[in-house]
């Protein structure tokens, strides 16, 4: 057994004897030698038939061959493979050549397949590049990445340009550095210019976005820490904690005490911000007049039953421009974040509608079925998971708002050939049987208490 690559015979039921199965980063980086094993295989006596099943999975026919053997032919094969110097990397290497042709002048010294600047104990930039293969191995890409390094005093790495293109592609990769790179480096000479910029929230990347992206944050936030600067990095780190998902606080927090940093403020519980706590605790109060509200605009009885929720399911078939009319003046109670992460992104990214009428939708069916769930699992109640959803928690739990939001939509307007009239009801008996379930006890925070 090598650590790049394994031998075994297969297991019971394959229609094969063995399989040979690479380490996954030899398997990308070495993706051509993984396809000549295929052909090397087929050479070997023995072996009768050879199959390409995955990228690092490779099965054979080899019957009475032992493992061994078959081991110690490939090892010297691919010793000897190693050792050539194949025409992909003579082409990486030019590559990096001409990278630093273009950037000698500027301070970079090359060291292999990166160049870097020194610009002092702080700084130091670094551009490198990676050679990559596509989709057979007889396609070759090229990445360069173009990273500040900071010493903080541990060091800290951010990317300021990335170029992807093909291994031949001089032109590009030239305009890439010329046009791109240099001038993005540039205009970072000192740390001091970097917090100039971030003072504003402008983003040290060469798209200069404002306001950058929280990562980018941590990172200011390190460098006021470096300088003294403890109440500045409180408010960046504060920022932070606000957008970040409730699993992922505690361990800012642990950070910042580390760091000297002044406390942040948190809800009761130090996994939810103030607001959060205040919006949940308004959501469970709401939650009544919600469920009036609700048989209102329906005209059904909607008594807690497992039958009403497909009276109320039914309901929510009618055209879309009836539900935007019946609820124009109502305003949503929760924020996106309420709808958890990946659906936070579908928001962000506009895959998703969310029209204020559609979030006031979402929230009074999610308002009802939670209490049809907590008249089925007494003891229900609700919480925040840990990437921000709304969600509902007794000896297990889960996540609800998105689940709710995505089927609604769903079903508004469909035709009735293509809807599920019981597909409400499906989900209170999910969430009945998730809420009870306490072998996979749930990431879900209850008000005022910490999650598990």
């Amino acid at each position: 057994m090598d650590d790049e690559w394994s031998v075994s015979e297969a297991g019971r039921g394959s229609s094969m004897s063995h399989v040979l199965v690479f380490d996954e980063c030899v398997a990308s980086d070495r993706a051509d030698l993984v396809g000549e094993a295929v052909e090397f295989l087929t050479t070997l006596p023995g072996v009768t038939e050879v199959e390409h099943v995955e990228r690092e999975v490779i099965e054979f026919i080899a019957p009475g061959v032992p493992t061994s053997r078959l081991s110690e032919a490939l090892r010297g094969w691919w010793n000897a493979a190693m050792q050539e110097r194949r025409p992909w990397m003579v082409a990486t290497d030019r590559a990096a050549q001409t990278v630093y042709e273009l950037v000698a002048a500027y301070g970079y010294q090359r060291h292999g397949l990166q160049l870097t600047r020194a610009l002092g104990a702080e700084l130091t930039h670094v551009i490198t590049m990676d050679h990559h293969f596509g989709r057979s191995p007889h396609d070759h890409t090229i990445t360069l990445t173009a990273n500040v390094m900071l010493c903080l005093p541990d060091p800290q790495h951010f990317t300021v340009v990335f170029h992807t293109g093909g291994l031949d592609d001089e032109a590009a990769l030239t305009s890439a550095v010329t046009d791109r790179v240099i001038p993005a480096l540039d205009i970072l000479p000192t740390v001091d210019a970097m917090l100039d910029r971030w003072q504003v929230k402008q983003s040290i990347e060469e798209s200069g976005r404002q306001p950058y992206w929280i990562t980018e944050g941590r990172l200011h936030a390190r460098v006021l820490v470096s300088r003294g600067r403890l109440a500045e990095a409180r408010q960046v780190y504060q920022e932070d904690f606000e957008g970040s998902q409730p699993m992922q606080r505690p361990h800012l927090l642990r950070l910042v005490e580390r760091l000297g940093v002044p406390p942040l403020t948190t809800g009761s519980s130090p996994h939810l911000t103030v607001a959060e706590e205040a919006t949940l605790a308004a959501w469970q109060a709401h939650t009544t007049a919600a469920n009036s509200l609700l048989r209102e605009v329906t005209g059904a009885r909607l008594d807690g039953s497992r039958r009403s929720l497909d009276e109320l399911w039914a309901w929510l078939r009618q055209p879309p421009d009836r539900l935007q009319a019946t609820f124009a003046d109502t305003t949503p109670a929760l924020g996106p974040s309420f709808y958890g992460y990946r659906t936070c992104d579908d928001i962000r990214s506009g895959r998703v509608a969310f029209e204020p009428w559609r979030r006031a939708t979402a929230e009074l069916v999610t308002a009802y079925l939670g209490q049809v769930v907590i008249r089925r699992a007494r003891g229900t109640v609700w919480g925040v998971a840990g990437d921000g959803e709304l969600a509902m928690v007794r000896h297990g739990g889960t996540g609800v708002l998105s689940r709710v939001f995505t089927i609604a939509d769903g079903a508004i307007g469909v035709p009735v050939d293509r809807f599920d009239p019981r597909r409400l009801r499906q989900l209170a008996d999910d969430m009945v049987r998730w809420v009870n379930d306490g072998r996979y006890p749930p990431w879900v925070v209850r008000l005022g208490t910490p999650g598990p």
